[in-house]
């Protein structure tokens, strides 16, 4: 097996069929974007890997904890107590909320500070596998800078430094730029961007699109170095997110 072999790493889903299909899981390289309309299963995706980062190395996990930086709603712990309670992955394996931590901002500044700051201090004191920030666009709607295009190279150079090793995944959810018909009938092939631009796309490794057709929910890999584009349909339960063969 050569270096480059050795040094991919990826963080299981915590679903077989969906690892099958991402050739691994999500890759411990670069930035992973998760982009879709609300309610499509983004957030959903990233608590169930706060719980499989825990996992042991041999499990497809990286023994650490999470960091969860949340940018416009309250973080969903509800739904994580469920997670904890109903999941498979945490039947077999012992997997808690104690090291998943939470932070709150509300500003591009305050999350230039967390990043450059609070995140290298929590690495530090406790052994992290898992930053996701929900959402990255968040903080950009609220406020009229000049130069956005410049924090945004900022943001993206600090994730991408925070996981020069291959030993942490980067999660970043965000939101789209267009709205059609109300979010009901949305394909891969309609007009639906990432938001933030070309700027902050030009800083993503990995983008995934999530959408929803009908009633049923749908995932394809636009952005990927080991994978080619591909489709696939996906459900979400009370135990988690499960791929759909």
């Amino acid at each position: 097996m050569d270096a480059a072999a050795i040094r991919e790493r990826f963080l299981t889903t915590g679903c077989s069929i969906l690892d099958a299909k991402l050739k691994g899981g999500l890759p411990c390289r670069g930035i992973t974007q998760i982009y879709g309309a609300a309610g499509t299963g983004k957030t959903q995706l990233a608590l169930q890997m706060c719980l499989t980062v825990q996992l042991p190395i041999t499990m497809g996990g990286l023994e650490a904890g999470a960091i969860y930086i949340c940018t416009e709603t309250a973080f969903p712990s509800k739904r994580l107590q469920q997670l904890l309670k109903k999941s498979e992955i945490t039947k077999a394996h012992s997997v808690t909320g104690d090291v998943i931590f939470v932070t709150h901002i509300a500003t591009i500044e305050e999350l230039v500070l967390c990043l450059q700051r609070k995140v290298p201090v929590l690495m530090n004191a406790h052994k992290i596998g898992l930053l996701i920030i929900d959402s990255i666009a968040a903080p950009y709607r609220s406020e009229d800078w000049k130069d956005q295009g410049k924090t945004k190279r900022s943001i993206g150079r600090q994730l991408h430094e925070l996981c020069k090793n291959d030993d942490l995944c980067v999660i970043c959810i965000n939101q789209v730029s267009a709205v059609i018909d109300g979010h009901i009938l949305i394909s891969e092939n309609a007009n639906e961007q990432p938001a933030l631009g070309f700027t902050w796309s030009s800083m993503i490794t990995n983008s995934i699109y999530f959408y929803r057709k009908n009633s049923l929910r749908y995932a394809c890999v636009m952005l990927a170095s080991h994978l080619p584009r591909l489709t696939f349909q996906f459900e979400v339960n009370e135990s988690g997110v499960k791929a759909i063969e």
